[in-house]
Formats: structure tokens, C-alpha cells, sequence
């Protein structure tokens, strides 16, 4: 027999064997839904004054008849079957399983097991944007559905709050407080005037030693219960922000790897640009600066997390002062209706370099961050010493003449896959394939992704992208550039590095074996040596 899996944490859609069933009636979907969230026998009076709560009896039971008919013709075999009061979903298929019901198990094991509060799928599910949602955007007219939609909503809200609460609790006992912090985002998300997930963004917060964070978390709680409510922070509220504030300024010895992490990060800064903050992170004390531009995925803090490219930024360090950037848009740089343009990231990339106080830069871009640092070499030419441009194309989708990156179809088809996969590794197999095995790198991949950017923002991004085009500019760099590329790079083709360093007037163009996207996969020495000497020289 056929399996059936209803998804319920947005709008409905019933999945047989794996694929969408053909069922468009609204009713038919509400009834899958509600048989699904009781789990029982639901007698066919309580069906009908759910659906048709104006209909008179015998017409509620005549439509639910007929509707039954139908769901089961969409379904292709009977999934419902009932008697003369009843009606239930046939034992004679696999037991129907929704994706809230999976969410309410993982939730429920987080609310009483410590271990389970700590698991991956807990967290990976919990984490979810729609963890906490049910049937959202789902309604046909009918107010007693509606009013049992909203109760049964409450309550998972109510649920996954409390995973979240103790997830995030276990996250801060055991050390682990970028975790925790998204944790706390989602609290936040669920309500934002509770204190529950600002509480816990707080100590968070305080764990990774932010003090400048702490203070901004704070006085934006403040004002948000000002400006909607008219009141203070809860005494309990004001109390934590005290301790938090004291932690960090009498530090505990370290105890255990995250915690001393995060006492020696360097600190995150912000730059004034002309639409908001642009957020950097900086270290070494070098003469010249060299800032380092990833790729669509940025965000300071969680690159620091991973030891590779931890190693990375050290290294240079020892002789540059080096400046790792979020561009506008993602990761902790300004969110909030942000152009995703190349004239936007130069002109960040040029309030960074006058916060910094440097008169002239070396740029090191990767993927995306080298096409803003072709068009920042391009408008600023005398503030720039030198390109390393890795991974790197020209352009953001394919055209006639530039036949090396993906089309708007499949940039389309990409942005989706994302989307169904949100919280999850996805694509880590074509951009780092040296690393996809490894659990390590998995859950590290997945984090970055969900902290650099939010679920809706991504097809926004992507599109941004698209447009970007720095073929018009590559004829005027007139600084050393060095174009690296890795041979079997899955993302960018070997045929955009050729393209560049044939453009680029004096471009050097090193090709490197390997198939890794990513720098700080594969053979990172091969890479690193190749900036190094290209710097040095």
C-alpha cells in the first residue's frame, strides 16, 4: 500500500511515496490535517461542524461524504475510510506521519531528556524557521477550522519555546555558545517581547565575551517593550543583564575549547556605511592591510569557529593587519532591505577601509567577494595595491558570451534546493567534496548558512547575484592581480579563471589541482602558499 506523510509546519501538501499528491481542495486538506493531529477515530458530526460550520446537519454529512470520495480519487487509493459515525485514516496503509508530529517528539525528548536537548536532529528541526508554525497561511472561510487551527498553533508554539528554552540552556552549560545564540533567535523569532529568548541571547552573548553585543541586545529589548508596550525590562531581565555585563568584564578561567575560543576572538567591529553597519572582524597589527571578501556565505564569527580558517587569518596576520568582512545583507552586517549589488559592496567595502584607517589595501576575494573586490579595485583604483581573486568569475550568471556560470533556471532551482534543505548541510558536497563526509564539517556548514542569512532572504540573494556582472571593469585594474583556481571546482569552471586572468591586463593565473570551492578545504597550503608569495612579491 502507499505511504502517506502530510506536511503540516506550512501550507499543507500530501505526500504519497515521496511525491505531491494532486489534491487541491482546501477541505480535503483540512480533513488530511485534522484526522492527522487527533490520530483516532473522529466521529463525522465534529468533521462537518469543522468544515461546514453554516450547514445544516444532513448537509454537513452529504458534503462530508462526497468529500471523502474525492480525497481519496486525488489520493489514488482510500487513505480515509470510516462507518456510519466515524471516520479515520485505513490501517491498512503505513500510519500517516507529519512533519509537526515529528516535531513535537523531538521537542517533547528536549523538554525532558538532557541528552536528547543536545542531539543533532533536536536541533537541526527545532532550529528550522517553521519549527513553530502550523497550517500558516492555510484557511477556506470557515471560523470553527480557523479557531481550531489557532488553539492547536498555541500550543506548538507553546511546545517548541520550551525545546528551544532548554535546548538553549544545555547549549550554555556544556560551552557551546554560538549555538545558543541561535537558539535564542529563534526564541526571539516565536515572540519578541517574551523574555525567554532575549534571556538567553544575553548569556549567550556574555559566554562568547561581547561585551558591545550584550549592550546592543539589551537596549534593543528595551526599546522594543517601550515602543509596543509601554514598559521596562522584568526585573529578572534587568538583573541578567548586570551579571552578564560582570562576567564579562571579570572573566572566569576558561574551561573547555569554545569558551577559550572565545576569549581570545578578536573582537567584532562595525563600520558606518552609507545604509547600515558593516560588521568586520580584525586582527594582526601589520603594516598594510590585506581584507579578505568571502563568497555568498559570510558571517564573521562562525568563520572564526571553523579551525581552518582560524589558521588562515592567523597566518596572514603575522604580516598584515587582516580584515575579514561581512558585506551587506548577510551575516552580522545590515539585514534589513539590503541591495545586493557590487556598487553596494564596494562602497562597504570602502566605509570598512576608512574605519580601519588604512590608506591603501590588498583585497583577497573568494568566490562573490572577488567580484566586489574587481569593482572596488575598478572605482577606487589608488587605494588598492593588489588583487588575489580565487574562485572567482565575472560575472553572476550565464549569457551567450559568457558561457561559465549557471543560468537564471538554474540559480532558480538552487535557490529552492536551499530552501527545502534549510537548516541542513546542503550543498556541501559541491562546494567543499573533500570535506562532505565529515560530520564536523557538516554541522559547521549548516550553521553558517542558517546565521548568514535568513531562509526568505536567500532567493533575494541569489537573484542580487545574478545580476553582478564586473566584465566592463577588468580591462581597467591596473594593480598585480593573481587569479587562482582549482581545477575540478565544481562551483566556478576553470574557463572563468582563464576568462579573468586573459582580461585582467598583467594577471597571473594559477591553476591548482583539487576540486574543493571552498579555501579553507582540500589542500589549503597549496592556496595560502600561492597568496603568500604573490603578497610577499
Amino acid at each position: 500500500m502507499p505511504s502517506l506523510e502530510l506536511r503540516l509546519r506550512g501550507y499543507p501538501v500530501a505526500i504519497i511515496d515521496g511525491r505531491p499528491a494532486p489534491l487541491a481542495l482546501k477541505r480535503g486538506l483540512a480533513l488530511l490535517a485534522v484526522l492527522a493531529e487527533l490520530g483516532r477515530k473522529v466521529p463525522r458530526q465534529q468533521l462537518s461542524a469543522l468544515l461546514w460550520p453554516d450547514a445544516a446537519a444532513a448537509v454537513g454529512r452529504a458534503r462530508l461524504r462526497r468529500l471523502v470520495h474525492e480525497v481519496n480519487l486525488a489520493l489514488g487509493f482510500d487513505a480515509v475510510v470510516g462507518d456510519s459515525d466515524s471516520l479515520w485514516f485505513t490501517a491498512e496503509t503505513d500510519v500517516p506521519f507529519s512533519d509537526l508530529e515529528r516535531t513535537r517528539r523531538l521537542a517533547r525528548a528536549a523538554v525532558t531528556t538532557p541528552a536528547a536537548a543536545q542531539s543533532r536532529a533536536a536541533l537541526e528541526d527545532l532550529l528550522s524557521i517553521d519549527a513553530h508554525q502550523m497550517l500558516e497561511g492555510f484557511e477556506f472561510g470557515a471560523d470553527t477550522f480557523d479557531d481550531w487551527v489557532s488553539q492547536r498553533r498555541s500550543e506548538q508554539h507553546r511546545l517548541v519555546a520550551r525545546a528551544l528554552e532548554r535546548i538553549g540552556d544545555e547549549l550554555v552549560g556544556s560551552g557551546q555558545p554560538l549555538l545558543a545564540g541561535e537558539a535564542a533567535a529563534r526564541l526571539v523569532a516565536i515572540d519578541p517581547l517574551s523574555d525567554a529568548g532575549h534571556a538567553l541571547l544575553l548569556r549567550a552573548l556574555a559566554q562568547r565575551g561581547d561585551l558591545a553585543a550584550v549592550e546592543s541586545a539589551y537596549f534593543a529589548f528595551a526599546e522594543l517593550l517601550r515602543a509596543e508596550l509601554g514598559v521596562r525590562p522584568s526585573p529578572a531581565y534587568e538583573a541578567l543583564y548586570e551579571k552578564a555585563r560582570q562576567q564579562i568584564m571579570r572573566p572566569a578561567p576558561a574551561s573547555g575549547v569554545d569558551v577559550a575560543l572565545a576569549s581570545h576572538a578578536p573582537p567584532i567591529r562595525f563600520a558606518d556605511g552609507d545604509e547600515g553597519t558593516i560588521a568586520y572582524l580584525e586582527l594582526g597589527s601589520g603594516p598594510a592591510t590585506l581584507v579578505v571578501l568571502f563568497g555568498v556565505w559570510s558571517h564573521v564569527e562562525v568563520a572564526w569557529e571553523e579551525p581552518t580558517i582560524r589558521a588562515i587569518l592567523e597566518r596572514f596576520a603575522r604580516r598584515f593587519r587582516v580584515v575579514l568582512v561581512d558585506r551587506r545583507g548577510v551575516g552580522l552586517s545590515e539585514r534589513l532591505a539590503q541591495e545586493h549589488s557590487l556598487a553596494a559592496g564596494a562602497h562597504d567595502l570602502e566605509a570598512v577601509r576608512r574605519a580601519v584607517g588604512a590608506e591603501r589595501l590588498w583585497l583577497f576575494g573568494n568566490s562573490l567577494g572577488s567580484m566586489i573586490a574587481i569593482e572596488y579595485a575598478a572605482l577606487f583604483p589608488d587605494r588598492v595595491h593588489g588583487l588575489a581573486l580565487y574562485g572567482a568569475n565575472a560575472r553572476g550568471c550565464w549569457s551567450p558570451d559568457y558561457p561559465w556560470a549557471l543560468t537564471l533556471t538554474q540559480l532558480d532551482a538552487w535557490a529552492e534546493r536551499l530552501r527545502e534543505g534549510w537548516g541542513q548541510a546542503t550543498s556541501l558536497a559541491e562546494f567543499s567534496p573533500s570535506s562532505a563526509g565529515n560530520p564536523a564539517a557538516r554541522d559547521w556548514w549548516a550553521r553558517l548558512l542558517r546565521q548568514a542569512m535568513s531562509r526568505n532572504s536567500l532567493p533575494a540573494l541569489l537573484r542580487g547575484f545574478a545580476r553582478m556582472d564586473v566584465r566592463h571593469r577588468l580591462r581597467d585594474i591596473g594593480v598585480p592581480t593573481l587569479v587562482l583556481q582549482r581545477e575540478g571546482d565544481r562551483i566556478t569552471r576553470v574557463g572563468a579563471a582563464r576568462y579573468l586572468a586573459q582580461q585582467i591586463p598583467g594577471a597571473r593565473l594559477m591553476l591548482l589541482p583539487g576540486d574543493d570551492h571552498n579555501l579553507w578545504a582540500g589542500d589549503v597550503e597549496a592556496v595560502i602558499g600561492a597568496v603568500e608569495d604573490f603578497l610577499q612579491g
